[in-house]
């Protein structure tokens, strides 16, 4: 018994001195001449360094480590060092906007688009179909509503307005139902009218008629992938409204016509040429 008990006073004894491990320390992040320079210590020994999904060099036998990388648009740098991934602000930065490439990949003269494919690469699915009459957008971190033409019918723009607004309320444009069921099983009340860029950010330049891709992001778009009702039937016009009004004639409203036709335009807000009407919600993210 003594034996046993002086075993266990050792461990005990032993694992009380063993140190806990220490979180990595930044002693410098900043970007100087347009790198981004990072120093610091108490990291794993001897480990990887990656910034950005880039290896940038090793640890020393200290756990000190120094590198320059890549510059991040947002500023923000992901730091991974044998098991740990830490997020590194970085000073002296300033953020870029985000400009995702247009999808097309034909190219018809040298240095067009086809064949630079400039910006950020789309995602890969581009959408998610959340099965609950909603569409996650994996390029901007909004969420779609399915049902692309809940009301059925061509609207004016406070026409629109206020089938956003019955959305929020019951559920349903036009009477309607838009089968959102995403809020616990009945639907959310957060719902907009889409402003012109996150309205502009569907149009997908490699397709037209509509300039929409499927789900995957690998094809045009077709009835139910991801989206229901985006081109109307019979086949007409396919422009939907935004909530971004003209600032040189406020009595018009921008729309994205996604038959790639005209594209992007203003339309009186209470004229005879009515738009369909789409709603979204969640704010915009970087991709």
């Amino acid at each position: 018994m003594k034996r046993l008990m002086k075993t266990i006073i050792t461990l005990t004894v032993l694992l009380v001195s063993v140190p806990l491990a220490e979180a990595i320390d930044i002693t410098l992040a900043e970007v100087q001449n347009d790198v981004a320079v990072v120093q610091g210590n108490k990291a794993a020994k001897q480990a990887t360094v990656v910034w950005e999904t880039g290896n940038v060099g090793q640890t020393t036998k200290g756990g000190s480590f120094s590198f320059s990388g890549i510059v991040p648009a947002d500023c923000v740098g992901q730091l991974s060092i044998g098991v740990d991934t830490i997020n590194v602000a970085l000073t002296n930065c300033a953020a870029q906007a985000l400009v995702p490439q247009t999808g097309q990949t034909a190219t018809y003269a040298a240095g067009d688009d086809g064949a630079i494919r400039a910006g950020v690469a789309l995602p890969s699915p581009r959408f998610t179909d959340n099965s609950d009459g909603t569409i996650a957008d994996n390029l901007t971190g909004v969420t779609w509503l399915k049902n692309a033409n809940c009301p059925q019918l061509d609207r004016n723009w406070p026409t629109a307005l206020a089938d956003v607004a019955s959305l929020n309320t019951d559920g349903t444009m036009n009477g309607n139902d838009c089968g959102d069921t995403s809020n616990g099983g009945t639907h959310q009340t957060d719902w907009r009218l889409p402003n012109i860029r996150e309205l502009l950010s569907l149009v997908h330049f490699a397709f037209s008629e509509p300039c929409l891709s499927n789900t995957a992001g690998t094809g045009k778009w077709a009835e139910g992938d991801a989206f229901t009702g985006f081109l109307p039937d019979p086949p007409q016009p396919s422009t939907r409204w935004s909530s971004t009004a003209n600032s040189s004639d406020p009595a018009s409203a921008w729309v994205v016509d996604f038959d790639g036709l005209s594209l992007v335009f203003s339309v009186s807000k209470t004229g005879g040429i009515g738009s369909f009407v789409t709603a979204v919600r969640g704010p915009i993210r970087k991709p």
